[in-house]
């Protein structure tokens, strides 16, 4: 099964892959998540990433896709990139 497979993603690698799909991170608050937008046929997507639980596990990679509009599978891919 792919989830068995899945290794942890890296800060870099998973803001590399937002900004090739297309997310712009907001302008941070007062917080040390970071929320990066897309707006496009399909609707608004918002990723929410805190830089500081990279390495990401299979658990944040999986939110992170679904905030994405994404499959897991297809997200990690785009992330090894």
């Amino acid at each position: 099964m792919f989830f068995s497979r899945i290794s942890p993603l890296t800060y870099k690698e998973v803001s590399s892959a937002l900004k090739r799909l297309g997310f712009v991170m907001k302008p941070k608050k007062s917080t040390a998540h970071e929320q990066w937008i897309r707006v496009d046929e399909r609707g608004k997507f918002l990723v929410t990433v805190d830089k500081h639980l990279s390495p990401f596990d299979k658990a944040l990679i999986q939110s992170m896709a679904r905030q994405a509009g994404m499959t897991t599978k297809e997200f990690f891919k785009e992330c090894k990139k």
